[in-house]
């Protein structure tokens, strides 16, 4: 959410068609008091399903009981940007690396660790010394993504899909999510969406 002076991030928790959206109030922390807030006008984004919708609206209400949250008015009209699944978010982030293949792991050594250099709702980009095998090989792929200030664990199952080389003598990969938990997918997609906020300016 993105006033003409300060950007606010909040949870949409539901609606009521044709009067008013109901979001989470903003942390104390954010440096304006919310009273004062009453009348504003805002411009919004939320973020659902794949897409960005972007309306103005106003602050109608703050409630602080039985907890705190606001009450906007809905939206007359709206505009919808779609986030394509290939959307890459860039990283220069050192990941380890291994072959589910027990048997492919002993007839073939990789490094352990490599470089993720994109990661989208797809897959990931990696980046090694040589190449780490062949179209169709199965990887398992841990990596520590930072969201809202603490490192998560997450650990992925991949296929190899693309090798390249670079003129500068990397090897460059591109490997294709498999069937992960749901967590994973979650916590995947909720990091590839803030970080287009964030580059998008609609979020710090």
């Amino acid at each position: 959410m993105v006033s003409p002076r300060r950007k606010v991030a909040l949870e949409l928790l539901g609606y009521i068609e044709g009067k008013s959206l109901l979001v989470s109030a903003g942390r104390k922390s954010a440096g304006y008091s919310a009273k004062s807030l009453e009348g504003v006008m805002l411009k919004v984004h939320i973020m659902m399903e794949g897409r960005i919708c972007t309306f103005m609206s106003r602050l109608i209400k703050v409630m602080a009981e039985p907890y705190g949250y606001w009450h906007l008015a809905y939206p007359k009209s709206f505009e919808v940007s779609n986030i394509r699944k290939n959307t890459r978010v860039a990283l220069q982030l050192p990941v380890s690396i291994e072959f589910q293949d027990q048997q492919r792991a002993q007839n073939f050594e990789i490094p352990n660790m490599v470089y993720c250099t994109d990661v989208s709702l797809q897959g990931l980009g990696i980046e090694a010394p040589q190449v780490l095998g062949e179209l169709g090989d199965e990887y398992f792929v841990t990596m520590r993504l930072k969201m809202a200030g603490v490192d998560q664990l997450l650990l992925t199952s991949l296929i190899l899909r693309s090798v390249k080389a670079s003129a500068t003598g990397v090897v460059i990969h591109g490997l294709e999510f498999q069937d992960n938990e749901d967590e994973a997918k979650i916590l995947i997609a909720a990091y590839v969406y803030r970080e287009m906020l964030v580059k998008l300016g609609y979020v710090d």
